[in-house]
């Protein structure tokens, strides 16, 4: 049995989400609030945090800490699909766009998606303007880059779905909850999206509903 700590909105649980969804893995959830994590997860491993994985299913019970720890012992652990490609050279560029993202949108994590959080869910009464508009302005200059990668090869890495490609749609997908995603102005990184989009593992997260909030109208529908 698999259990997830996890919070809907965050990337790097829905990173983790999309691997176990690629991978056919069933797992139970546990919800796993940013600002208030539950004893059971802190009590895991010194500086626990979510998305956390507990496999008590494995020959020797496995505690993963952290969406790269996770995924990377899903990969071990399940080697049908690969999404970290066998050939040397493929697997070296997945694991650098998809260290790429985790890195480049910890900036829009920190600011456009901390504001959205605060806003919709927590209910804060005030908006950090500044935060939206750096935001706002660091998601599109990230897209400009993605929209080349996907001018130019069918998947971000190459020929193939990777973690590149589930850790930069998990990220994306939580900006456009809140409708924050500009894809008029990257057709290609739009029609990439949607390729992903459409895919079975996407599908829970295409079901995602957070206390207090809708998501945008276009949100789940796989021809917007």
């Amino acid at each position: 049995m698999k259990r997830l700590w996890h919070w809907p909105i965050d990337p790097l649980a829905r990173t983790v989400r999309l691997a176990l969804g690629e991978k056919r893995c069933a797992f139970s959830s546990v919800s796993a609030l940013p600002w208030a994590l539950p004893d059971e997860l802190v009590s895991l491993a010194p500086g626990a945090i979510a998305p956390a994985l507990v496999d008590t299913a494995a020959e020797v019970k496995v505690t993963a800490i952290g969406s790269q720890a996770i995924c990377e012992y899903l990969e071990d652990a399940i080697s049908n699909p690969r999404l970290l490609p066998f050939i040397a050279n493929e697997r070296a560029e997945a694991r650098r766009l998809w260290r790429w993202s985790e890195d480049s949108f910890a900036e829009v994590n920190a600011t456009l998606l901390t504001e959205r959080v605060n806003q919709w869910v927590r209910r804060s009464s005030e908006t950090n303007t500044a935060s939206l508009r750096a935001g706002v302005h660091a998601l599109k200059s990230k897209m400009t880059f993605l929209n080349g990668l996907a001018e130019a090869r069918p998947y971000m890495a190459g020929r193939a779905l990777t973690m590149a490609d589930l850790s930069i749609a998990a990220h994306l997908s939580a900006y456009d909850y809140f409708g924050d995603v500009p894809w008029d102005l990257t057709p290609d990184l739009k029609a990439w999206y949607a390729k992903i989009k459409s895919r079975p593992s996407f599908r829970p997260v295409l079901e995602d509903k957070v206390d207090g909030t809708r998501p945008a109208k276009h949100y789940a529908d796989l021809d917007f």
